[in-house]
C-alpha cells in the first residue's frame, strides 16, 4: 500500500509479546481502524439526533462473549475481559442454579 500511514504504539516496560500477542493486537488494532474509518458516517448522524432530542449518549469498543450449553445461551460485555467473563461467569452459574432438582 503505497503511502499508508501508521501508528507504533509502545508496550510496557518488561513486556516480551508472543507470536499469540502479536496477532491479538494487530487484530485489535485492525478492528479499531475498520470501525473508525470503514463507516458511512451515518451513525454520527444518529448520535447528533439522538443528543438533539435530548439523549445523555455514552457509548464505546466494549468485549462480547457468548456461551452456550444445551438450550442455553448467555451473553455479556464488558471494557475488560475480565469484567466480560466474571459477568458471564455469574450468568452461567444462575443457569446451573436454575436447573438444581
Amino acid at each position: 500500500m503505497a503511502g499508508a500511514s501508521s501508528i507504533a504504539v509502545p508496550l510496557p516496560a518488561g513486556v516480551e509479546p508472543t507470536r499469540l500477542d502479536v496477532e491479538l493486537l494487530k487484530a485489535a488494532f485492525s478492528a479499531i481502524v475498520t470501525l473508525r474509518y470503514e463507516t458511512s458516517g451515518d451513525w454520527e448522524a444518529a448520535l447528533n439526533q439522538l443528543e438533539t432530542d435530548g439523549w445523555k449518549v455514552h457509548w464505546g469498543l466494549t468485549w462480547h462473549a457468548e456461551a452456550k450449553k444445551g438450550d442455553d445461551f448467555e451473553q455479556a460485555s464488558g471494557k475488560t475481559l475480565d469484567e466480560t467473563f466474571a459477568q458471564l461467569a455469574q450468568l452461567a452459574r444462575l443457569d446451573m442454579v436454575g436447573h438444581c432438582p
